[in-house]
């Protein structure tokens, strides 16, 4: 499948939305140290730029990350419905180039499972899976560099929580690609059974067969049942298990961040000293 010139121009412009949208949104604890350091010292001063400043930093940082999802949310879904129209139309003239021997012996029932079953999944694929993969990744990359420009130490803390999630990533891949794949054979043969027995109907009905025709089917979609019950118990399995990670490192950088506040090598919004502004006095704005 061939992708235009307007295709390549849209992805370029979805990357460059979902990347500055994400930024955005990581950017807020760099924002609420900048009111700590210089906005709060500033409004105590008396001076009334401490409380605007940073709060129309942060209107523009969430209208500019609202907007940018808007345009990648809308980018995304047409160029996945561009694609995944293209590619129909692709399977059904393929299907229809091919000879008469190979249809005699490639059952109607698994073309039909092909053109709907496994599109079905490259739709939701592209419609919910990819758009989550993405931001969360951006999301988490971005929030990462801000904690590390922000306080390289508790970036260790970070680097250590992304050992088990590697682990975990690997483990959900591996078993992940092998239920899915279950799913997907399970869902043909399901399909694949109730079409010939639709378009067998006279023969099935004739020779009396309905009820092993039955006794197939049911044993088919348990199979089925089965295998994605499967599949959604390793996302079962992830889901929390980051959850409980992410916890975790959040408490972690919060005791650490704490006891180092009590001692005072830590101020309540700390902020790297190469970076402006260190303090309330050495701002450009006084």
């Amino acid at each position: 499948m061939r992708v235009s010139e307007g295709q390549r121009l849209r992805l370029l412009l979805t990357a460059i939305a979902v990347v500055v949208s994400q930024a955005a949104q990581a950017s807020t604890p760099m924002i609420v140290a900048f009111a700590l350091n210089w906005g709060i010292p500033t409004m105590l001063d008396g001076d009334v730029r401490g409380v605007f400043v940073p709060a129309a930093v942060y209107m523009t940082a969430a209208v500019t990350a609202a907007l940018l999802l808007f345009c990648y949310t809308r980018m995304t879904a047409t160029a996945a419905q561009a694609m995944l129209f293209r590619l129909r139309d692709d399977v059904f003239e393929q299907t229809q180039r091919l000879s008469l021997d190979f249809h005699e012996t490639y059952t109607s029932g698994r073309v039909i499972s092909r053109q709907t079953s496994d599109l079905e999944s490259l739709r939701e694929l592209l419609d919910g899976g990819v758009n989550a993969l993405v931001q969360g990744g951006m999301f988490m990359l971005f929030t990462a560099v801000s904690i590390v420009v922000m306080d390289p130490r508790s970036g260790l803390v970070l680097a250590v929580a992304c050992v088990p999630v590697f682990f975990l990533a690997r483990w959900y891949q591996k078993r992940s690609e092998v239920a899915y794949r279950r799913t997907r054979i399970s869902s043909a043969r399901m399909i694949v059974h109730f079409v010939e027995s639709m378009t067998g109907i006279r023969a099935v009905q004739a020779f009396r067969r309905e009820h092993s025709r039955n006794r197939q089917y049911r044993q088919l979609t348990g199979e089925y049942r089965n295998d994605q019950v499967r599949a959604i118990s390793l996302f079962g399995v992830l889901q929390p298990s980051l959850l409980l990670v992410g916890n975790l490192t959040v408490t972690a950088v919060l005791l650490w961040g704490g006891f180092r506040a009590l001692e005072g090598d830590l101020s309540a919004g700390t902020w790297p000293g190469w970076c402006w502004p260190p303090s309330a006095s050495s701002s450009p704005w006084t």
